[in-house]
Parts: C-alpha cells; structure tokens; sequence
C-alpha cells in the first residue's frame, strides 16, 4: 500500500513540474490522474483542492475536503477557511480561523469573513 502511495506521489510531483504554475486545469487533471491510483493520496487531494481553489471552484474544493475527512482539512486549514468564505460560509471560516494558528494567510481569511 505505501508503495502504490508512494509511486502515486511521485507521478504526481512529475506531472507538476511538466505543467505550467497557471495552468491550474492541467494541475487538476494530475491530481485527478493520481487520485484515480490512490484515493487516500493526501497530497494529491490538497493539489486538487488548491486547483479548484484557483478555478474559483468553491463548491466543489469544499466537496473534495469534506470527502477526504478530518485529515485532509487539518493538512488545508487554509484553504479549508478561504472555501467556506468564498462559498458564502464566513461564520464557519471564522471558525476555523479561530481554533488553529494565526498565519498571515489566515488572519487575511478572517478579515475578509
């Protein structure tokens, strides 16, 4: 199992470093592709809830970080927080601001919710 995880990671960390950093479909298409080898690959599932993030694809990062669970949205606080504003859900990205560490990144999320 770590191995096909593993193997997974590394395919996607190639296809990255082949896409350019604004092609975000290209970036959602790798993670898509190394999803489809591992489902729990954590890293990929971060990568597709940034690209779907950078698509202005709220809805739908917020779906994949509810379907990766609990791990998933301690690894993406963050973007965890920027969906639910985003998606029209300040009071819980408030929230989560509020039970983790004040990163810059997240003091912006806040002011903005």
């Amino acid at each position: 199992m770590a191995a096909v995880i593993s193997s997974a990671a590394q395919s996607l960390s190639a296809l990255l470093r082949q896409t350019h950093l604004d092609d975000h479909e290209e970036v959602l298409k790798a993670a898509n592709a190394a999803l489809k080898k591992s489902k729990s690959d954590l890293e990929a599932q971060h990568v597709k809830v940034v690209a779907l993030l950078k698509l202005d694809r709220f809805d739908d990062a917020l779906r994949v970080l509810e379907e990766g669970g609990q791990q998933l949205k301690e690894r993406a606080q963050l973007e965890h927080a920027y969906a639910l504003y985003k998606a029209g859900n300040s009071a819980e990205a408030v929230e989560i601001v509020g039970a983790v560490d004040r990163s810059r990144g997240m003091l912006h999320v806040e002011a903005q919710a």
